[in-house]
């Protein structure tokens, strides 16, 4: 298969470091906004008084996650040559592998070059659902096609449904996880208290709504 990716010049430890770093912050991101939307979804049904004292103010907050959430994954998943992304990132590893010099960690001669040439393919557009996003990205969010705009036909554009967004979510995050345990990296730690803040929040203004109710 030829690769849709090019390699990223990398000339320094530090920089092929921030990469890998900087890729792996941007997933987990890209999961606080995709969870927090959820979060929002049901929260709706449980806190339906709650959030309607400040309706316009939610929906946008709802649809800032939305946008970002797209435009993280437009950006982890873009095939562009200088772009900082998944298979970019994959691509380099690649085509050093032989050769490491000192800018990268030396357990990359012990990579397998097939695993990452199937990991490569599976952040690209042969994988469906990231074709798809990044149709989305190129006609719709990135750019917008003056076509859509001036025939109104945004709605023959793809759609991502739930179990897409989150199988590019969880791709993201397994790729990135996976080589930074087999390049020596310290694992990451990144919770989940986004949503239990949110939460906590709904529960004091639900406790100030009855307290100014009596």
């Amino acid at each position: 298969m030829i690769s849709c990716f090019k390699s990223i010049r990398i000339k320094s430890r530090d920089e092929f470091d921030s990469l890998i770093e900087h890729l792996t912050h941007e997933a987990y991101r890209a999961r606080d906004n995709w969870e927090f939307w959820g979060a929002f979804e049901k929260a709706c049904d449980e806190f339906p008084t709650e959030l309607n004292q400040t309706p316009a103010f939610w929906e946008l907050t709802r649809r800032a996650h939305q946008d970002v959430l797209a435009l993280r994954l437009g950006r982890l998943y873009d095939p562009h040559a200088t772009a900082a992304s998944l298979g970019n990132l994959l691509q380099t590893m690649k085509d050093n592998i032989q050769h490491p010099g000192g800018f990268f960690p030396p357990e990359l001669t012990m990579l397998d070059a097939q695993d990452l040439e199937k990991d490569i393919s599976n952040v690209s557009a042969h994988n469906p659902t990231v074709a798809k996003l990044l149709t989305l990205r190129n006609e719709y969010l990135a750019h917008r096609g003056k076509v859509h705009v001036q025939k109104g036909g945004f709605e023959s554009l793809p759609t991502l449904v739930r179990d897409e967004i989150d199988s590019l979510i969880g791709n993201a995050i397994e790729v990135l996880v996976k080589y930074r345990d087999r390049l020596g990296y310290r694992p990451l730690l990144w919770g989940h208290h986004e949503m239990e803040e949110f939460h906590s929040l709904l529960s004091f203004l639900r406790a100030g709504l009855e307290t100014y109710s009596r």
